[in-house]
């Protein structure tokens, strides 16, 4: 619903597409998504691909209609991805240290975890702005903290570690 409504100022029109009928987004910004005359709906579909012309320039969305299960075009300048806010760590098989949200657990002003040598950035660290320019500013944090790491630089006393 943010990004939406983010969008809005952009676009003469937003088109909102979700897969189910009800929003899990809070009361507060599904209302005003939907106070916004910009914003458009097409609930209880789901997105199968982007359509491009000869250019290579967007030029809609390909969705099925969940309900009737018919295709349908939804016409755009472009597209633009937003899956929500969980943290896509359940891979880590509890081996990282998380909080109860799901977002890595890091050594506060640096990308270290509580293993040694494993470093975390981007958006399954970022409870706050999760936004791809701190994405990008964590990767490369991270990339030079394990970088140090490597090269036995890196100084930290890992009995102030994170598993504790």
């Amino acid at each position: 619903m943010e990004e939406a409504s983010f969008l809005t100022r952009f676009a003469s029109n937003v088109t909102l597409v979700h897969r189910r009928e009800e929003l899990r987004a809070s009361k507060i910004m599904q209302d005003r998504a939907r106070e916004n005359s910009k914003v458009t709906w097409a609930l209880n579909r789901t997105p199968l691909a982007v359509t491009v012309g000869d250019t290579g320039a967007v030029k809609g969305l390909t969705v099925r209609n969940n309900e009737t299960g018919q295709e349908e075009l939804i016409e755009a300048d472009g597209v633009f991805v937003a899956i929500g806010h969980t943290p896509n760590t359940g891979f880590l098989g509890g081996q990282i240290t998380t909080d109860a949200n799901g977002y890595i657990v890091v050594n506060p002003g640096t990308t270290e975890t509580n293993i040694p040598g494993v470093f975390a950035c981007g958006d399954v660290q970022d409870t706050r702005y999760r936004q791809a320019i701190s994405a990008a500013g964590t990767g490369c944090m991270a990339a030079m903290d394990a970088e140090k790491y490597l090269e036995g630089t890196m100084v930290h006393d890992w009995s102030e570690s994170l598993d504790k």
